[in-house]
C-alpha cells in the first residue's frame, strides 16, 4: 500500500510540472502500457502462461469500445467495460483451447492466435477500418481533454496495480503460484487446475481489453498494430526488465520502457528496440528478477554498510541475548 501511495501522490502532482502537451501524452502512454504489463503479469507471472496474445485481447477490447461508441453511440465510459467482456470471453475461447497444451506449444496456439486476429483486424476493413485504423470518440472533449483524461488513466492505473497486489497476496493468488511452480503437485493437493489456469487467463484477458478502450478513446485511433508481435514483444520487455511475477516490477519496467523511448527518440529511434533488447538480455544474464532483484540487492548491499554494522554493535539491545 505503501508504494500505491507513492504512486498516488505523484500522479496527482504531476501534471503541476509538466508544461508540456508531448509528456502528457507520454504519461497516458504509459498508463496504457502500465495497465497491459500488469495484466500480463497476472497471466504470465503469476500463473506461469507463457501467452503470445496479449496484445491481441487488448486490440479487441480496443475496437469493440470504439466501433460501439461511433456507431452506436454509446459513451466511451460503458462501451469501454464492454471492450473489456469481449476480451474476457476472447480470452475464454482460448483459455478452454490451451488447457491441454504446455511449454512450447501453448506459445504457438496463442501466437497463432494472435497473427489470426491481427490479419481479420487488417482484412475485414468494412468493420474495423483497415490498415488505416478506425476513428472513434474520446472520453473527454475541449482545451483541457488531455489533462481529464490524464487522471482517468491515472485512476484506472491505481485500480490495475491494487487488484494486482489484492490478487497477490490473497488465495486467489496462491492457487495461481501452485500452478505456476509445480502443477502436478498442485493437482495432488487438491487445486483445480484447469479452473485457476483459465481463471488466469481470462483475467488478464479482461484488463488488457481496458487498456485497450483506454488507448483507442484517448488517441480517438486504433489500428491492427495494436495488434503486432512486436507490441506482444514490448510487454514482454517490460515485464521481464521490471520483475517477472512481482507486483511493483511491471509499473518500473513499463515507466523505464515508455520515459526512455520518450527521452531517446529522435536521436536513436532507429535503434532504439535493439537497444531495448540488449537490456532484457543483460538483465536476464546478470539480473533474472530484473529491477526488483537489482533493488533487493541495494537494499541488502545498505544494510551492510560499516556504518550500520557500528551503530548495531554500539545498541544496548546488541547486548541482549536472543529469547
Amino acid at each position: 500500500m505503501l508504494f500505491a501511495g507513492v504512486l498516488l501522490i505523484l500522479g496527482l502532482i504531476a501534471p503541476l510540472f509538466v508544461d508540456s502537451l508531448v509528456w502528457m501524452i507520454t504519461l497516458n502512454i504509459f498508463f496504457f502500457y502500465a495497465i497491459l504489463t500488469i495484466s500480463y503479469n497476472i497471466v504470465l507471472g503469476y500463473t506461469g502462461l507463457f501467452s503470445f496474445c496479449h496484445v491481441s485481447f487488448g486490440a479487441i477490447g480496443g475496437y469493440v469500445s470504439a466501433i460501439l461508441a461511433t456507431n452506436a453511440g454509446i459513451s466511451p465510459f460503458i462501451t469501454m467495460w464492454i471492450g473489456a467482456a469481449a476480451a474476457a470471453l476472447a480470452g475464454l475461447l482460448v483459455g478452454l483451447i490451451i488447457l491441454r497444451v504446455r511449454g512450447f506449444y501453448l506459445c504457438l496456439v496463442t501466437w497463432a492466435f494472435g497473427m489470426v486476429v491481427e490479419n481479420v483486424l487488417r482484412n475485414e476493413y468494412q468493420i474495423t477500418g483497415g490498415t488505416g485504423g478506425f476513428n472513434s470518440t474520446t472520453f473527454f472533449s475541449g482545451p483541457d481533454s488531455a489533462l481529464y483524461s490524464y487522471f482517468f488513466g491515472l485512476f484506472l492505473f491505481l485500480v490495475m496495480y491494487l487488484v494486482s497486489m489484492t490478487v497477490y497476496h490473497s488465495r486467489w493468488g496462491l492457487n495461481f503460484f501452485a500452478v505456476r511452480d509445480d502443477i502436478d503437485a498442485a493437482e495432488t493437493m487438491g487445486i483445480n487446475s484447469n479452473y485457476w489456469k483459465v481463471s488466469g487467463f481470462v483475467f488478464g484477458s479482461a484488463w488488457a481489453g481496458v487498456a485497450g478502450a483506454y488507448f483507442v478513446h484517448f488517441f480517438s485511433l486504433i489500428d491492427p498494430t495494436m495488434a503486432a508481435l512486436d507490441e506482444q514483444g514490448k510487454i514482454c520487455l517490460m515485464l521481464i526488465i521490471g520483475g517477472l511475477g512481482t507486483v511493483i516490477g511491471p509499473v518500473l519496467g513499463a515507466f523505464f520502457v515508455v520515459i526512455i523511448s520518450e527521452l531517446i527518440r529522435g536521436w536513436v529511434a532507429e535503434t532504439n528496440l535493439l537497444l531495448f533488447s540488449l537490456v532484457m538480455i543483460v538483465t536476464m544474464r546478470f539480473a533474472s528478477g530484473g529491477f526488483m532483484d537489482i533493488l533487493q540487492l541495494l537494499l541488502q548491499f545498505g544494510k551492510a554498510l560499516p556504518f550500520r554494522k557500528s551503530n548495531i554493535k554500539s545498541s544496548p539491545a546488541c547486548n541482549t541475548p536472543n529469547q
